[in-house]
This record gives structure tokens, sequence and C-alpha cells, in this order.
């Protein structure tokens, strides 16, 4: 059985194109691609990002991609996960692949994966747990110094039942998130738990790792009370940030509107109590959005995508809204978030993610352009960067897909965000000659590159293209290291001077150019302007040479010299 969002749960689901007014659009850093691929393998169904040093403002270095259909050996689906680390030089590059240790066929390990600093989580929705079909469980890793990721625990609920399929959603977090890089809690999702009578309401599991460095249940999530009803997926999506966990309920009836959708935040106390915050819905929520879907939380703001939304008669286009805290407890909604671009069964809002002032949202089924081409490919996928000015103003920045143009690629089927970086899965890519179909890969971006010149166009690819000058090799175009004062240009010749010091341009080793020097009339090139270049001025009274002497620059050296020398008596700036 295959357990993507549009088969199981019905819908729940570079090259660069800028939008209007936007600045430099977010530039594809590598494509990740599996060398022991197989057709039907669907990497990029899951994928996460993270950094080692476990914080925000930090450069991701790790990203994990699921395999959930991989065949392992020869057991069918399997499942796997590869690892990339980013390089000194920038380079994304294999660092290893999870399988469980103890997998089995039809496992679908990789369904899901989270990542935070050196700790990793895998789901395995399919696994079977005792006479438990599809019970699922989950495996967690942890990364060495050297680079060696080691399985230190298997997860799974305590009152799990068949066909729970925990797991099909997962993340991880630090509860205190400061200066650290370790998770020590995990927040897993089984949307098809049973409560009583009600088939497949739902739930989610809180898992938390003791000062020894055990992983034991915490407590479970639900709708409480009267809220809950059966088919309703309660955990189909769950994050988890810091003390706060956001758990998606897509198909929630309420108001009269079937499968309108709805999400819940649960708040931990420092004694290990869990309360719910609050139960979100879309202010204009209707019935087949499918609110809850995918949601991602930041310390203080949540996104939750629709991607059922419709537009009058625009079916399926999506959206998604951004909530932000006011207070303790009280979630208000600020934003609405759609694609300017937005058509029928783009599915906008099947993946978000959102961090402080970025969010980025994806709509795998948008048909679009790829690469510089004019060519339209069906079923492409995108994702959309948005990003927020004061509290609550968020405005699309650009649209954003593979480099490589193919239809069914699905790109935007998952995508991971880690402060201005993001790595977003494409499980329908075909890959190889002759293509194998469905292979998938992913892709990392960087969302917000630098543009010091305002032009519009990358800093490395102006310098990459030789629209920039980049003489000293920083990765910083020479205009911008002058504008900056990080650079200096004492000949006002727009080369930065350190480039001009090798060649005999600083016979003195001074650090400084010889003709700037001279040109303030340091013409000893001592250090100093005194009675020694005083004497030069007078010694060459009358004529044009030497002609840096001529400081004036009125053709012949006089008083106008001289009285530049006393003007600059003393020490050389």
């Amino acid at each position: 059985m295959r357990l993507h969002y549009s088969t199981v749960l019905a819908i729940i689901t570079g090259a660069l194109a800028a939008s209007p007014g936007a600045g430099a659009p977010p530039v594809q850093a590598a494509k990740l691609v599996a060398s022991d691929g197989e057709s039907f393998d669907t990497m990029g169904y899951s994928s996460a990002i993270t950094s080692t040093a476990g914080v925000s403002s930090a450069t991701p270095d790790i990203a994990i991609v699921g395999i959930p259909y991989d065949i392992v050996g020869t057991v069918v689906n399997k499942g796997s996960a590869n690892i990339y680390k980013r390089s000194a030089s920038g380079a994304w590059v294999f660092e290893g692949k999870f399988v469980a240790s103890d997998g089995a066929a039809n496992d679908y390990f990789g369904a899901s994966v989270a990542a935070f600093g050196d700790t990793a989580i895998v789901g395995a929705p399919g696994d079977d747990m005792n006479a438990n079909a599809d019970q699922g469980s989950a495996y967690i890793f942890k990364r060495a110094a050297g680079g060696a990721w080691t399985q230190v625990a298997k997860v799974s609920a305590v009152d799990g039942a068949a066909g729970d399929y925990f797991g099909l959603s997962i993340g991880i977090t630090n509860t205190t998130l400061a200066g650290t890089t370790t998770a020590d809690m995990a927040v897993i999702g089984a949307p098809y738990d049973d409560f009583t009578t009600l088939l497949d309401q739902g739930s989610a599991y809180i898992f938390t790792k003791s000062t020894a460095g055990v992983w034991a249940q915490e407590g479970k999530f639900w709708a409480i009370g009267a809220d809950g009803a059966a088919n309703e997926n309660f955990g189909t999506a769950v994050a988890v940030r810091g003390d706060r966990a956001l758990l998606g309920c897509p198909f929630d009836d309420f108001s009269g509107f079937v499968d309108r959708g709805s999400a819940y935040i649960w708040k931990r106390a420092s004694s290990g109590a869990w309360s719910q915050d609050a139960k979100i819905v879309a202010a204009d929520g209707a019935g087949g959005d499918q609110f809850g879907a995918s949601l991602s939380i930041a310390s203080d703001q949540a996104i939750v995508g629709a991607p059922g939304d419709d537009f009058g008669t625009v079916a399926d286009r999506g959206s998604a809204y951004v909530f932000q805290l006011s207070g303790a407890t009280t979630w208000n909604q600020a934003a609405k978030l759609v694609a300017g671009d937005g058509l029928a069964s783009d599915f906008f809002g099947s993946s978000v993610s959102i961090d402080d002032t970025v969010a980025v949202a994806t709509a795998h089924g948008d048909d679009g352009l790829a690469g510089s081409g004019t060519a339209t490919y069906t079923d492409i996928g995108a994702a959309y960067l948005f990003t927020r000015a004061g509290t609550a103003t968020w405005t699309e920045k650009a649209r954003f897909t593979a480099a490589d143009g193919q239809a069914g690629k699905i790109f935007g089927d998952s995508a991971a965000q880690w402060g201005a970086w993001a790595v977003v899965g494409a499980a329908g890519d075909d890959i190889g000659t002759p293509l194998r179909q469905d292979q998938g890969s992913a892709y990392v971006f960087e969302l917000l590159p630098i543009d010091c010149n305002n032009n519009g166009v990358p800093d490395a690819e102006d310098i990459a293209s030789g629209i920039a000058q980049d003489c000293n090799a920083n990765q910083i175009p020479d205009s911008c290291d002058l504008a900056s004062g990080a650079s200096q240009d004492c000949n006002g010749n727009l080369i930065p001077d350190s480039c001009e010091l090798g060649g005999g341009g600083d016979s003195d080793s001074d650090g400084k150019l010889d003709a700037c020097e001279r040109a303030l009339g340091d013409f000893d090139l001592n250090g100093l302007i005194d009675g020694l270049d005083m004497a030069l001025i007078l010694s060459a009274w009358g004529s044009s040479t030497p002609a840096y002497a001529d400081l004036n620059h009125d053709g012949s050296i006089g008083g106008g010299d001289l009285t530049a020398i006393f003007s600059r008596w003393g020490v050389l700036p």
C-alpha cells in the first residue's frame, strides 16, 4: 500500500522566477540524488535540514532525505534515508544511509524524517509490531563528531494497535533550544489511531530523553472530549519547537463544513505536564480545505497549510495561514498566504515551513517553467518564499523550483527549513538514462542569498559571470567591499588596495600602496610627512619631476605643493 498523502489521505498531500519587485531570488545550492537509487524509490517524500551547531542563525550543514519505497537488498519497501553533509567549501556530500536495524518489508522507513543538531528521527509507519500489522515505529540516530551516525533508540506507542501508522509524521527539538546541539524531545503522529468506537480519530505521542540518554513516552495528544470524532486523522502532520507542539487535524468537520480542518497547539510545563494552548482554524475556512495537512511552528509563530482551499471556482488552488502568539496562550491569525500565480490543483500549502521572518510554502501540483526555458511542465511543482516586515505583513518574494524541468517531478512533495536555507523534496523526479521513474531527489536552496549591490542577482552569480569582480576572492564583489569600508581604494581606481599591494606596489611593506602614500606627501615612504619631504619639494622647485611631488596637480612643483606638505605635517594617516 502506497502511503503518499494523495492516495492514503485523498488529498493531503535552480531555476528561479522572482516575483515582481523581488530582490535576488533563492539560489539552488545542490541537487541530492541517491547513487544507488532505483525506480519508484520516491526519494524526497520527506526531508529535513539542520545545523550541527543547533542554532537557527548557523548555516545548516546536515540534510536528511527519506526514501520510503527503497528496496534494501531484496526487502521490498523496507525504506531508508540518506544523510548529506555540507563541506567547508559549500558542497553537499553524501555522508551515510539510515536503515532500520530490524527493518522488514513494507515498513516504509523514511516516510517521515526530522532533525535537530546532531540528532535525527525517522518514521516507519508500516512497521508490524508483534502481531499488530502497520502499528508503526520510529528510530532515533545520533551523530558523532567524526560523522558516524548510530541508532540510539527505537520508539513505539505504549498503547499502539494495528493500523495506527505511528510514524507517518514526526518532529524533533530540544526543550530549551538555547546553546544546545542535541535533541531531547520528539512528537510522533499516529493519524489512524482509533479511540473507542471512533475509527481513525488519530493521535500523537511525546517522547523525551532522560539525562541518562534513554528515550521514553511522556504523553499523548488527541482531540479532547466531544471535539474528537471518527476519521479526523489528528496527527496527520506534527511539528515541535522548544516547549510547544503543533498538530494537524485536516479532516476535522465543524460549523457544517466537511473536512474543513483544524490544528491544535499544546504547551509543556517545566514539570513535563502538557496542556492544550489553543485550537486554531482558518477564519475563512470551508469544506474540503483540509487545513492542517501540513504545518510548522517557530518560537511565537505557526504556519498551517490548507492545500484543498478553493478560490471561487478554482478548485484546490490552496493556501497557508500564519498565526502569531499574543500573550501567553492566544494565537491570532496574522496572514493568509497564497501564490500570486496560483491555479486549480496546485495544492499550494502541501508542505509549509516557518522560521521568524521567513516562510516557505510548496505547491507540488504546480504547472510551470524551469530554468531559463519557455516550456511549461505539468506537475513540476514549485515552492514560494515569503518574508515578513514588521509583526504581521507577509509578502511573496519569489517562486522557485528545480533547475531541471520535468513533468511529474512534484517538486515540493516535502520541504524543511533552517533559517534562510531549505531542502525541498521531488519524489516524482525521474533520474538517469534510461530514466528511472520516480526515483526521486531533493534540492537544497539558499533562500536569501546576499545581493549587496541590489541588482537582483546574487553576489555569487555576479562574480561567477564576471558581472562583478572579486579580486580578493572573499565571495563579495569588490564594489561592495569598497562601499562598506571593508576595503580601501586610496587611488580611486575601484580596485581594493589589498589587491594592488603585490608586484612592488608596497615597497616598504607597510600594507599601504606607495602611490597613495606619495600622493599624500610622504615621498620617502617613512610613514611621516616631515622635513625630508619638504626638502624634496624645495629641490625640485619649478620643475614637473618627480610627478608625484606635484601635489596640487598644477603642472609645476612650487608653493601650492609646499602648502600641502605643511597642512599634512606629521604622522601619515
